[in-house]
């Protein structure tokens, strides 16, 4: 009968190694140790695996005292596993000459351990002393993508002492770029892949070092990190047993994970912060050091549904639980998800009572257009991650109202669908209505609350640019001017939301076309080759009346801004009102003509309006009396009509327009940072509810 052929290098080539898993084919090795140190039946196992660094000699001298040395941490390029098990004894090694062997299927292997070295290094040596028919023999061979050389590596020992050294030599990229340079790292995720069998007992001591440090002993170090916090669940699943094993880690671990196992190893890794937010940061016990969280799945069930390279399962990915001895994953992970979450019970309770209150009190604080969200949606509250800083849970909050809102938009195409095919009738569907009307109104409310807090921020603002300075001086008007309206702009050029003219008066933000400390001959409103630049110009368009072919300009306002506190009996300042009028004679010599380009019609109509935004220094008062303005009120502002220029003007004091400002807004402010009485009584009420307890009625003698 014929032989089969392997192609070594196609073989290899078909065999998976994701760069995720750079470390597997170390891990191969070691538990082909660990089962060759179990079939032997010595109570003395040992394992020894060698971590060989690039360039060890190299040191980093202490320039201070050059009597000290320090070791260069550099990356490891091969791996040396030494074990005292059977050895490579003829059906060992013809097991390992045989592709795809079948010689431990009952210790799950799924003979191809040997090909994923390859994956990863150049070449494997091989040093094996065993002994065999009362002979003690060596076996000392190279593997590589040439195969097995030489044929003839059996040789007569002169030891008698057990040993068996694989060596993987030259790591390569993508894999030895993922790999740690850590020893405890290492040693840590030695551990975590080889678990089943510390946890079972079944493990030999095992001696991790490198060339420039200390060893590490893995059994103490599973001792002291991990077995005391040893608990274990059994779930059953569609006529399937699992055992979890839950830890507390420590020390070595930065993440909370599920590592789902197959024969007694790990397979993959699940981080558990996506399925539990609470979940972030390590658990605070009371302890000095606080604890990571690990789980262990294993079961016969994912053992026969481990891939041949034991770096994945073969789950179904259908939502039919009908197959035979099959089943989602999602559904096993939810299995499991469920007895981890009773697992850690108690502090996630911890986690969740700290994290609601940073969260109340940061929505009470800083950001009440979100109290509606929790108040509605009081699931959020789960879905938000703990330690969040200001900004990370303010984007949190405002993600859970786009998803809010998406779902409404949803739910409102669904009823419309619904009644368009009249497969529902308008009883039916009017709760369903209801519902997402007042979702619809609830979210419309927490963009009016955003809006509103936004006018709040630019008053504050405000009110802090028109202070004086430590040193006696004030803001100059540029920075006035800029946060009502950015500068050098036009309305074309920026979002209405960054204009904030309602400060100075609410129907400035409604106009056709604005521009911010703009040329007037570069406005295509008008004709002009001034080069004056008003501080902001708005052009509003008429309505159009019966008749009417040619709208004429509605109105043009104008905004001048000077400095606080600027000017005095002795200034040699422009006055603001005369500039004003300067800016009216010019335009109104200029042609008036639409940003189309067509000319407007009649435009002796045209009204102006002239906002003046200025302390009321002496000087600035005479002007005012001088063009007959009137005193406002509140002693703060003048106004008045000059009918030459059809024009109204207003003088208004900053402290006048910021407080006038704030008048207008303070119904909004008081609405939402301040709580209703409703809410108070309600609050009250339910405090009384809680702390009050029923006495026993009296009974009839």
């Amino acid at each position: 009968m014929a032989n089969f052929m392997v192609d070594i290098k196609g073989k290899i080539n078909n065999t998976p190694l994701p760069d995720s898993k750079y470390l597997w084919p170390l891990f191969e090795s070691i538990v082909n140790s660990i089962q060759s140190i179990e079939d032997s039946n010595i109570n003395d196992g040992f394992i020894e695996i060698y971590a060989e660094r690039k360039d060890a000699q190299q040191f980093q001298m202490n320039h201070e005292n050059p009597a000290e040395y320090k070791p260069e941490i550099t990356s490891f390029e091969s791996f040396a596993v030494t074990d005292n098990g059977h050895g490579f004894n003829s059906a060992n090694y013809n097991s390992f000459l045989t592709a795809d062997s079948s010689l431990k299927w009952k210790k799950g292997c799924k003979g191809i351990g040997r090909f994923l070295w390859l994956k990863a290094f150049d070449k494997v040596e091989v040093l094996s002393n065993f002994i065999e028919n009362d002979v003690w023999n060596k076996r000392e061979f190279e593997f590589s993508f040439d195969g097995v050389v030489p044929d003839d590596n059996l040789t007569i020992s002169d030891s008698q002492k057990r040993s068996t050294t694989i060596r993987l030599i030259g790591f390569n990229p993508p894999y030895s770029n993922k790999c740690t340079k850590s020893l405890d790292v290492l040693a840590k995720k030695i551990v975590e892949h080889c678990l089943i069998y510390f946890l079972l007992d079944k493990c030999p001591r095992i001696l991790l070092r490198d060339n420039i440090g200390d060893p590490i002993n893995l059994n103490h170090y599973y001792e002291t990190h991990i077995k005391d916090s040893l608990h274990q669940d059994h779930i059953d699943l569609d006529e399937n047993n699992f055992v979890l094993y839950h830890i507390k880690v420590p020390e070595g671990v930065n993440t909370h994970e599920l590592h789902l196992c197959a024969n007694n190893r790990e397979v993959r890794s699940i981080k558990l912060d996506k399925f539990f937010p609470n979940l972030q940061r390590k658990i605070d016990d009371g302890s000095e050091k606080g604890f990571f969280y690990c789980g262990y799945l294993t079961g016969l069930y994912l053992d026969e549904k481990v891939n041949n390279s034991r770096t994945d399962f073969h789950f179904s990915d259908k939502d039919n639980y009908e197959i035979e001895n099959d089943m989602p994953e999602r559904k096993l992970v939810d299995a499991a998800k469920e007895f981890i979450s009773s697992y850690l019970q108690e502090y996630i309770d911890e986690i969740n009572a700290k994290k609601e209150k940073r969260v109340n009190d940061f929505v009470a604080r800083k950001k009440p257009q979100y109290r509606l969200l929790l108040r509605q949606r009081p699931d959020v509250m789960n879905e938000l991650k703990p330690n969040l800083s200001d900004g990370d849970l303010e984007l949190a909050l405002h993600a859970e109202v786009l998803k809010w809102d998406m779902e409404a938009k949803q739910r409102g195409e669904e009823i419309k669908d619904k009644l368009a095919s009249k497969g529902i009738s308008p009883s039916e569907i009017m709760p369903r209505y209801e519902e997402y009307c007042k979702e619809v109104t609830a979210i419309s409310r927490i963009s009016l609350s955003e809006y509103v807090i936004r006018r709040k921020v630019i008053l504050d603002l405000l009110e802090t640019a028109i202070e004086r300075n430590d040193d006696g001086t004030y803001e100059n008007e540029d920075k006035l001017h800029a946060i009502i309206c950015p500068m050098r702009y036009t309305s074309d050029e920026i979002d209405f939301e960054e204009m904030n003219l309602w400060i100075i008066d609410e129907r400035l933000a409604y106009h056709n076309f604005l521009a911010s400390e703009k040329q007037m001959k570069e406005l295509p409103t008008i004709d002009s080759q001034s080069e004056s630049r008003m501080d902001i110009a708005i052009f509003n368009d008429a309505f159009l009346f019966a008749g009417a072919t040619e709208p004429p300009f509605n109105a043009i306002t104008i905004i001048e801004f000077k400095k606080p506190n600027r000017g005095g009996l002795n200034s040699t300042d422009t006055d603001p009102i005369r500039q004003v009028c300067r800016y009216m004679d010019e335009i109104l010599e200029g042609k008036r003509k639409r940003a189309n380009g067509r000319p407007f019609g009649n435009v002796e109509n045209t009204a102006f309006y002239c906002y003046i935004v200025a302390d009321l220094t002496d000087s600035m008062r005479k002007a005012a009396k001088g063009s007959t303005f009137t005193l406002t009120p509140d002693g703060d502002g003048y106004f008045g009509f000059n009918p030459n220029y059809n024009a109204y003007f207003e003088v208004i004091s900053y402290d006048k327009l910021l407080r006038d400002a704030k008048a207008r807004n303070q119904v909004l402010f008081d609405k939402l940072f301040k709580p209703s009485p409703r809410e108070v009584i309600s609050n009250q009420t339910e405090e009384l509810a809680e702390d009050y307890t029923p006495t026993e009625a009296p009974t009839e003698e």
